[in-house]
């Protein structure tokens, strides 16, 4: 039901009674989260990432080739799955305790650790930077 005013040609919302304010109100409010979200992802996580440099996409590519049958799917069924590559340098330290440093993911790609073979025989020094710019880029599914 709206009032009309005549002077001011306002619509105030004249409410049946107190409890039919209420549930306007309860309704509006269990939409306010909502939007509050809405706004906060819309000011901060719709920027697009730079895209990938000519290095990060042939290391997106050995990647995909060499590392992600472990290392994303394991379609090898591991009973202990490969730790989680996904911006594993901007943590300090890598899945087993060791610094983030390019050199030590260098040493366990070229040595191997625990069940993850070595790839010293199997990738070019140029293929091993590129893999390393393309994790410092942040791993994509794209």
């Amino acid at each position: 039901m709206w009032m009309w005013l005549d002077s001011a040609r306002l619509a105030i919302p004249q409410f049946a009674s107190f409890k039919d304010s209420v549930t306007q109100l309860r309704s509006f409010s269990r939409f306010l989260p909502f939007l509050a979200i809405s706004v906060v992802l819309a000011l901060v996580g719709c920027r697009a990432r730079p895209a990938l440099t000519s290095q990060e996409e042939a290391g997106k590519r050995v990647y995909d080739v060499g590392c992600a049958h472990c290392h994303e799917e394991n379609d090898l069924h591991l009973k202990k799955v490969p730790p989680d590559l996904h911006d594993i340098f901007r943590k300090d330290k890598l899945p087993d305790g060791e610094p983030a440093t390019d050199a030590e993911v260098e040493r366990v790609l070229m040595k191997g650790k625990g069940k993850m073979p070595p790839f010293a025989y199997q990738m070019s020094r140029e293929q091993m930077e590129a893999v390393i710019a393309y994790l410092h880029a942040g791993i994509r599914k794209e």
